[in-house]
């Protein structure tokens, strides 16, 4: 490898990693001082809608950030120690600033949501699901041979991130909504839920059967479990139907991700 190019790949570990910091004090930000006085939490609540799952979900959250500063722990020990520059030049070849990008997109959209500027918030979440879906495409994640490292951190912590942020797009929009002033019945609320439920179950099944991506389908299991529980501590009957969709889309991934495994094994 080049010096320039060493240096170019080290600059973009150190970028990247800043990024990451920032993103962290963003969300420390969010939840210590907080942000414009509100919590993250407190923020959703003036918006409610059927489809956020109940509080003990989020903490997903921190499983993600911790597999992501394993990512970053990685490309940084790759850039510095020189002893597998290949594999260095892969990396940062098919990362790109996509990071970087989901980082400052991922840290504008806490400052956007707490001062109320649903809107805004809405276009950054589309930002990072697009850098986050490149990024998932550029390294070819779950369809593509990869070293047991480059699976621990780059597979993991961006399937995980995806399939978060792929339902919490979901969830932003369903809050859009609601700040626009949409106030229908109760069956008006829960049918729109149960759409927002298929959605997210579709995109699972797409992404099972396409990408090969198990775990991105997993995320969605884990937040349809969350709006059950959140629906069954609401304990009301014309919410029940939203229950019973989520059970149902739990089942329908759960095959979807058996009927792959089982093609997996066949060829």
């Amino acid at each position: 490898m080049l010096p320039h190019e060493t240096l170019h790949y080290k600059n973009k570990s150190v970028f990247n990693t800043i990024a990451f910091l920032i993103m962290i004090t963003a969300n420390l930000l969010a939840v210590l001082v907080p942000i414009n006085g509100k919590k993250t939490g407190e923020v959703s609540d003036e918006y409610p809608n059927l489809f956020v799952p109940a509080d003990m979900t989020f903490g997903i959250w921190s499983i993600i950030y911790l597999c992501l500063l394993a990512f970053i722990i990685y490309q940084l020990w790759l850039a510095f120690s020189n002893r597998q520059p290949e594999i260095l030049t892969r990396v940062m070849g098919r990362m790109k600033e996509w990071f970087l990008i989901s980082s400052v997109a991922n840290a504008s959209w806490l400052f956007a949501w707490h001062y109320n500027l649903i809107p805004v918030t809405i276009v950054l979440m589309l930002i990072l699901l697009f850098s986050l879906f490149i990024i998932h495409l550029n390294f070819g994640i779950a369809q593509t041979p990869a070293t047991l490292p480059e699976k621990l951190f780059i597979y993991l912590p961006f399937s995980l991130y995806l399939g978060w942020i792929s339902i919490a797009t979901i969830s932003n929009i369903a809050t859009l909504v609601v700040y626009a002033g949409w106030e229908g019945s109760m069956q008006a609320q829960v049918t729109w839920t149960i759409i927002l439920i298929g959605i997210g179950t579709l995109l699972s099944m797409v992404m099972v059967l396409l990408r090969n991506n198990i775990i991105h389908a997993l995320v969605a299991v884990w937040a349809f479990y969350g709006i059950v529980l959140k629906r069954r501590e609401a304990d009301i009957m014309a919410q029940q139907h939203i229950i019973h969709a989520c059970i149902i889309a739990i089942g329908v991934i759960a095959i979807t991700i058996s009927w792959q495994l089982y093609r997996k094994q066949k060829t």
